[in-house]
């Protein structure tokens, strides 16, 4: 009996889609023969119901383009913005998208690119920095993608740059981690030294006390903040022979710069080699900068530097 009804849910839910695919259908020639006022009747109905989700996508793409022909611009921008932020990278059916269509998607998408980069980038960092590199993976992913996209359109600058270098560092370590992965059992332990100055820098509140507040740390994610400017960021080359005996020469160091522009805390995210890399935080530690600003006040920040030591 279970069987049977498990059958039957699957006919009739086959059946649902069917009937919406041929709804989808109908609706596409009324928009064809500018039909624009029936085809959104019935598109909104689609889009309303309880179909697959890439039914209503198609449903609410055409709702866009039936708005933006019968001259609704506010409310075909409005949803157009809502289906860039489900599918920052979103593909327009070119037999119904014209070309006064696609440019107001391009002007919707360059407007809210950079901060949904921000927002897979955050994303990517909260789960690295929990240790979970699968779960950032995919946001890495998809940031990088996105910075592809925010290039080809032309809303390039500074921040996005920075963003891409990056996005291709994480992704760069988070393959290099799983390579390692199955030699790790027996790689010999760090100092205890190196393995702080490996670790990932915990977040400000995990380690402040109930009575002592600690200012936000802002990053590269957070766009209403102007970053530091270096005064001094120099890196230590490698001692004489060291260079020849590593076998990692790429990483990321963050630096914790406060209010005043100094370096209160310095971490590689990745180890190098185990001389090299105290060199490095001994000397990230004596930087100096003109602090981040956030509306005209100075504020802490937690900038991330890639590291490629040329041979």
């Amino acid at each position: 009996m279970k069987w049977i009804v498990l059958a039957a849910s699957a006919i009739f839910a086959a059946a649902a889609v069917d009937a919406g695919q041929e709804q989808l259908s109908a609706a596409k020639e009324l928009y064809a023969s500018a039909a624009y006022e029936d085809a959104l009747s019935v598109l909104t109905r689609l889009s309303e119901g309880d179909g697959a989700p890439a039914l209503s996508r198609q449903a609410d793409e055409y709702r866009a383009f039936c708005l933006y022909a019968l001259g609704r611009t506010g409310e075909a921008e409005k949803l157009a913005e809502s289906l860039i932020r489900r599918d920052p990278l979103i593909q327009l059916d070119r037999n119904g998208a014209s070309p006064r269509i696609e440019a107001m998607f391009t002007t919707v998408r360059k407007r809210l690119l950079p901060s949904l980069i921000r927002e897979e980038y955050r994303a990517a960092r909260a789960a690295l920095d929990q240790k979970r590199p699968v779960e950032a993976d995919p946001h890495l992913t998809q940031a990088s993608r996105m910075l592809a996209e925010a290039q080809g359109l032309g809303i390039w600058d500074d921040a996005m740059a920075d963003l891409r270098v990056l996005v291709d560092g994480f992704i760069e370590l988070n393959r290099a981690a799983a390579a390692r992965a199955p030699d790790s059992a027996v790689q010999p332990p760090a100092s205890r030294e190196a393995s702080a100055a490996a670790a990932p820098m915990p977040p400000p509140a995990a380690t402040a006390s109930a009575a002592t507040a600690v200012a936000r740390t802002y990053t590269l994610a957070d766009a209403d903040v102007v970053p530091p400017v270096a005064i001094r960021q120099q890196l230590p080359g490698p001692p004489t022979g060291l260079l020849a005996i590593m076998s990692q020469k790429k990483g990321l160091l963050d630096v914790e710069i406060d209010e005043s522009g100094a370096v209160q805390q310095a971490v590689l995210r990745t180890p190098m080699n185990q001389v090299y890399d105290q060199l490095i935080v001994k000397a990230a530690r004596l930087w100096r900068y003109r602090p981040a600003i956030k509306a005209g006040v100075p504020v802490r920040y937690l900038k991330t530097i890639a590291i490629d030591v040329k041979d």
